[in-house]
């Protein structure tokens, strides 16, 4: 299914009736500017806030799961946007989560910016604070109380036998990962678990805004600190150097280490087998998983 001309002008004029007609905003202009994979983002300039930002899904044909999960999707965005920017962390503002059986949608402040490469040193800075921010009553939509070693041990069972089917071999992981990552005595934060370019907002190399949170959850930094490394698309010499804080990996034991490492390579193997055709990263990930899952066996 793709976003057509048509589907975007329905999207479009409901966006603009519920505006104007609902909730009596003072629309002056109305325009689609990009789309995702599940979201559409429109532009609008209202009169008394300016210029804003409409994130809508447009898969409303899909089967009622995906219209669930694009909810989910916009709820936990604006709770935890809400909650980072009550401590000066810069995500857009957001103005209002509009919930109906026609449409869903989230107008936050449109931030603008270029395409200059923010610095690592920069995003390790900003990784730092936001794991510094009190979590208060904040609670993770799609988290469900459930500890973040739950979590991890229970996807990394799930991504292993996706992994065993897509490449047709057996590999052992060991069924003791959760107590294993409970033994860690570092207080949880929240955890963006996406932090790379794309994600961050920045004009001149200033960062402006971090945005989708779809992958955040409440647990471990450690856990964030080992997908950056393990994803390599930050500098991870410099991205430390900006967290200043390298001694909650030097008393981190190894073996958690590699679990948190495994999750993240076990994900990239299977986007770059099933999504993604990049044979370099597919290889290099499916050597990666064998690799931490001997070494996390070996040490049990």
């Amino acid at each position: 299914m793709r976003l057509t001309n048509k589907k975007i002008e329905k999207l479009r004029f409901t966006i603009f009736n519920v505006l104007q007609n609902v909730l009596h905003w003072q629309i002056e202009e109305l325009k689609f500017i990009d789309n995702g994979v599940n979201n559409a983002v429109f532009l609008i300039k209202e009169k008394n806030s300016g210029m804003l930002a409409i994130r809508t899904p447009w898969r409303t044909e899909d089967n009622l799961n995906d219209i669930n999960l694009s909810v989910r999707s916009l709820k936990k965005e604006s709770v935890i946007s809400d909650h980072c920017y009550k401590y000066k962390i810069p995500v857009p503002k957001v103005h209002k989560l509009y919930l109906s059986d026609e449409i869903n949608f989230l107008v936050s402040d449109f931030v603008s910016g270029d395409n200059k490469e923010i610095a690592s040193f920069d995003i390790g800075q900003l990784t730092s604070k936001l794991h510094k921010i009190p979590l208060d009553n904040l609670s993770i939509i799609g988290q469900h109380e459930r500890p973040l070693t739950n979590i991890i041990s229970h996807r990394i069972t799930e991504r292993v036998n996706t992994l065993r089917k897509l490449t047709n071999t057996n590999f052992v992981i060991s069924e003791e990962l959760e107590s294993i990552l409970n033994t860690t005595q570092t207080e949880n934060c929240l955890l963006h678990l996406d932090i790379r370019q794309p994600n961050l907002i920045g004009e001149n190399g200033i960062i402006k805004g971090i945005i989708d949170w779809d992958n955040a959850f409440i647990g471990n930094p450690i856990m964030e600190l080992m997908r950056i490394s393990e994803s390599k698309e930050i500098n991870e010499e410099e991205f430390l150097k900006g967290y200043n804080d390298t001694e909650i990996i030097g008393n981190t034991d190894g073996v958690i280490q590699s679990i948190y490492r495994l999750d993240t390579a076990l994900m990239l193997s299977i986007l770059f087998i099933s999504f993604l055709e990049d044979s370099t990263k597919r290889d290099y990930y499916l050597k990666r998983v064998h690799f931490l899952s001997q070494e996390i066996n070996n040490r049990l």
